[in-house]
């Protein structure tokens, strides 16, 4: 793995690619809800955005906030053809970096808890909501 560089945006930031890339991570991503995304991460007290890119090229991309329990990654992504090359984990390890002394954690789908877990996140299945697929919550239990 080769990075150029992991950059934290300012709440307004990303680019184009970026927001492509990041809407891997948003369940359906229409254009309308991007938009809300976008706009979270902009007004919202205590989000941010985080960045990974290789030779001059965005690869990856998070949004995290800070809330009562700590700091929740809200959205995490790797572009295609970039995944399982440690990117994912590069921005686990700046935001924590980032908030030192403070928990990280996570909801997600079945596909994505085996990241977690090779992460050192403990993993707990959440109670069912109706018409929604199984979700889980996922707390880092050890440092990356």
């Amino acid at each position: 793995m080769t990075l150029d560089g992991i950059r934290f945006l300012p709440p307004a930031g990303g680019d184009e690619t970026f927001w492509r890339i990041l809407a891997a991570a948003v369940g359906d991503p229409t254009s309308e809800k991007m938009a809300r995304v976008a706009a979270a991460y902009r007004d919202e007290p205590g989000r941010g955005l985080v960045e990974v890119t290789v030779e001059g090229v965005q690869v990856a991309a998070a949004g995290y906030r800070q809330d009562q329990e700590g700091v929740e990654i809200t959205h995490i992504a790797v572009a295609p053809g970039r995944q399982n090359s440690g990117y994912g984990r590069a921005l686990i390890k700046a935001i924590s970096r980032a908030h030192p002394g403070l928990p990280i954690h996570a909801e997600t789908h079945s596909g994505a808890t085996g990241f977690y877990l090779r992460l050192g996140f403990a993993v707990e299945a959440l109670p069912p909501k109706a018409g929604w697929a199984p979700r889980f919550r996922c707390r880092r239990i050890a440092d990356i």
